[in-house]
């Protein structure tokens, strides 16, 4: 019963967001942001505290409660953009996101005919993301872990379908990414969040923070182009992608030396986003945990 009142309010938002002009909807969705921001007090908490422990540095001059409280707003947009997917058609998608360099890297890597690896983080519009690629012409899949409500899941799925964008459930996402980069496909991984035990630490703002150690141990097993880059939100529902050059990684003898290598330097880089615009970050989740 609580999976289909979920899905039935999930419905009744999407249809919001579809009938409200494109500027009204994104405004509606900020709104709704920061009534979750002001309800949702033990993730409210959990995203000031990232935000202070992030910047204690002396020279870090923000506001953690501001920064907290726009990210709020930006997760109310994201969800509304997503939600609208279905009606957003590629030329929109390439009217609205300034590509520029990540375009010519996106080029680079294509022509090397082995596929290629994005990983990127929930920073901006990590969705809209994928759908750019595929609206400049390439063939993308979305690594995604499966919403816990499984009608919320099938919802989700459907939006990114409607892009052309291709699935790649987590429970088999090393064979799915195997046959994407035979395709020679573009594959879009989220690595941001805590890894547990089966995580690599690496320094992240400072601190140890376990991260997935899945696109190091691709990339240097299949020896496809690893990439980062993120989708960057700016005013008037524009968007600017980055994406950075490829991540050089000549093995060493040491697998794990290797990918801990690799995957620190694909926390720096998303960490030197996340600083230029903090907000963008979705720091209500617990990054840095002990287990």
């Amino acid at each position: 019963m609580r999976y289909r009142l979920e899905y039935i309010a999930l419905i009744f938002v999407k249809w919001v967001a579809n009938l409200l002009p494109e500027r009204l909807s994104r405004s509606v969705g900020a709104a709704l942001g920061a009534s979750v921001w002001f309800v949702w007090r033990s993730r409210r908490a959990i995203a000031t505290d990232n935000i202070r422990w992030a910047f204690s540095e002396p020279s870090d001059v923000v506001d953690p409660q501001a920064i907290a409280a726009e990210t709020f707003r930006n997760l109310g947009r994201t969800a509304f953009e997503i939600l609208r997917l279905g009606r957003t058609h590629h030329d929109e998608l390439l009217r609205r996101i300034d590509g520029g360099e990540a375009a010519r890297w996106l080029e680079w890597a294509h022509h090397q005919g082995r596929g290629a690896l994005l990983v990127s983080g929930h920073f901006g519009n990590w969705e809209l993301l994928g759908a750019w690629i595929r609206a400049m012409g390439y063939p993308v899949d979305f690594v995604v872990k499966p919403v816990r409500n499984p009608l919320v899941d099938r919802l989700y799925n459907e939006c990114r379908a409607a892009m052309d964008v291709g699935i790649i459930h987590t429970q088999v996402a090393t064979k799915g990414i195997l046959r994407s980069l035979q395709a020679k496909r573009f594959v879009a991984i989220l690595a941001d969040q805590h890894a547990g035990a089966e995580g690599i630490d690496v320094r992240f703002f400072g601190r140890p923070a376990s991260t997935p150690r899945g696109p190091a141990v691709l990339a240097l097993k299949f020896g496809c182009p690893l990439m980062s880059g993120v989708l960057e939100r700016l005013d008037g529902g524009r968007f600017i992608a980055h994406v950075d050059g490829p991540v050089e990684h000549s093995p060493t003898g040491d697998p794990e030396a290797d990918v801990r290598t690799i995957t620190q330097e694909l926390a720096r880089r998303l960490e030197t986003h996340i600083r230029r615009t903090p907000s963008q970050w979705l720091w209500t989740h617990r990054r840095w945990r002990d287990s």
